[in-house]
């Protein structure tokens, strides 16, 4: 089983020494260097004392170093909405062992899932920590092609070849767009393998990746709508603070809606709650089922975000079975267990996440001007109730057929089907980050906890 490193760090210590090195935390006057998000509007803010590392012209967002005096400064400049740290992120795992069964991506979800071309015109963005090539999704099928690689902090590279070391990236990827493959008889490991796999990868090979490397690939996506139809985020946050509500990563995934691209994110592996950027209210975030029994499983992610249930849809995310590069972390952790023929099994978020990208790329293919309102509106109308709760608008299933208009209304005049008409746009708004820009005591209490790929594990359900 998959856990994030969840400690409260100050951020002098996680940002400063996970990011700028041990040279950076010598004194200074003011304090060590921090290094942190600012959201702005207008032009590029700029103040002495404040290096800019990297802008994120898409976002509106730029990656800062100063000390903590100087940061206090600059939220002061007009036109700056908000500053959150940029902590580092690490994983650590712990796993076990069970029976060699799994599902397939496509188990249960009817008509054209899983078929030879399903899929075929959508491309789909995996942001994660790269991909590999494997039997059944490579380059050289043309079907799997490198995008941007924003996996260190400041340096943007759109050439070269951006491998997985960590496996993730290449796990989920196959659930997406995978064909068959050794030990599978046949059967294609994607949802969609005819679709296109753009890889953006926002972490290191050892899994290790931070706010502004995840913020710079979405960045690439939504300077590039003409390349991209589904970004892929199976990725949880944990959210900066306890009232949910907008933040540097939530911003980021509506500029990528807003560029007409469909997010698809997870809900997160803790139950109870919602990760980020899965809480926000208007992307399409997933929950795992557990195919076994039919329920939930017991670690997805759920609440009522002002006014709007989370997740919108549940998807298999239970003993999914996919592949690992054979040189990954995750293929040598020895909690992993590898099955015959090369197969592992993965469960956690993550992986129903994935499949719900391949849903939406089937549907794309079919509708390939579809607003993502539409797509969300449309998966979610197609949904199965699962027994139990938390699941939703219920279990996700195949569908070529469009429930709403452009808008996300329903077709028959229900009302809106994206399952946003109780949002409380007021509560979301008053707890914006932006709110409160800048409180030099609450900055480490409300600095970003530890990432997960939202993997819950890769050897047992447990």
């Amino acid at each position: 089983m998959l856990h994030p490193v969840t400690v409260r760090r100050s951020l002098a210590c996680a940002v400063a020494g996970s990011l700028l090195g041990a040279a950076a935390l010598a004194a200074v006057p003011g304090g060590p260097v921090l290094q942190a998000v600012v959201s702005f509007s207008g032009p590029v803010p700029s103040l002495d004392g404040v290096d800019v590392v990297q802008t994120l012209p898409a976002l509106h967002q730029s990656v800062v170093r100063a000390t903590a005096p100087a940061l206090r400064r600059l939220a002061l400049v007009p036109g700056v909405r908000g500053i959150a740290p940029d902590d580092a992120i690490e994983l650590t795992s712990r796993g076990g062992t069970s029976s060699d069964d799994g599902f397939f991506a496509s188990e249960g979800l009817g008509g054209r899932a899983g078929k030879d071309g399903a899929g075929t015109g959508a491309r789909v963005a995996v942001v994660d920590t790269g991909v590999s090539d494997t039997s059944s999704l490579n380059r050289s099928s043309r079907r799997l092609v490198d995008a941007v690689d924003t996996s260190r902090v400041g340096d943007t590279r759109t050439s070269g070849i951006f491998r997985d070391g960590y496996g993730h990236g290449t796990f989920m990827a196959n659930l997406i767009a995978g064909s068959s493959a050794p030990g599978t008889a046949g059967t294609n490991l994607g949802v969609a393998p005819g679709a296109q796999v753009l890889v953006v990868k926002v972490a290191q090979d050892d899994g290790t990746t931070s706010l502004s490397r995840v913020l710079a690939g979405l960045d690439w996506v939504v300077q590039h709508p003409d390349r991209v139809d589904v970004a892929n985020l199976s990725l949880s946050h944990s959210r900066p603070r306890d009232a949910y509500g907008p933040d540097p990563l939530t911003d980021a995934v509506e500029a990528v809606r807003g560029a007409g691209i469909t997010v698809v994110v997870s809900s997160g592996n803790t139950r109870g709650t919602v990760g980020d950027p899965g809480f926000d209210p208007r992307v399409l975030t997933v929950g795992a089922a557990n195919l076994s029994t039919g329920r939930v499983a017991p670690f997805s992610g759920s609440d009522v975000v002002q006014g709007v249930p989370k997740p919108d849809v549940v998807a298999s995310g239970v003993d999914v079975l996919s592949v690992l590069p054979a040189d990954s972390v995750l293929a040598q952790l020895p909690s992993t267990r590898h099955l015959p023929h090369g197969l592992f099994r993965g469960s956690g978020t993550s992986q129903a996440t994935a499949i719900t990208s391949g849903l939406a790329a089937v549907l794309l293919a079919a509708h390939p001007s579809a607003t993502p309102a539409q797509v969300k509106a449309s998966l979610r109308c197609a949904s199965q109730d699962v027994r139990g709760h938390r699941d939703g608008a219920g279990s996700v299933r195949t569908t070529t057929e469009l429930c709403s208009g452009s808008d996300g209304q329903a077709l028959d005049g229900s009302g809106d089907a994206t399952g946003e008409t109780g949002f409380d746009a007021n509560a979301w708004a008053a707890n914006s980050w932006a709110a409160n820009s800048w409180a030099a005591n609450a900055w480490a209490a409300n600095s970003w906890a530890a990432n997960s790929w939202a993997s819950d594990s890769w050897g047992d359900d447990s």
